[in-house]
């Protein structure tokens, strides 16, 4: 767990799983930045963890 996409979120849609050492995305809370023109999580993930849809 690097943690480098979850603080750029402005939604705050991405937290820590409890036990898995894995993040997830809140789809209820998540609109894909689309009132910042670019999505902020998916540059931010060296792994490519974070798929855009």
């Amino acid at each position: 767990m690097c943690d480098a996409c979850r603080p750029v979120c402005p939604r705050n849609a991405i937290s820590a799983h409890a036990t898995d050492k894995t993040y997830v995305v809140d789809a209820d809370q998540c609109n894909s930045c689309s009132n910042m023109g670019a999505v902020r999580c998916v540059p931010q993930c060296p792994t490519d963890a974070i798929v855009k849809k």
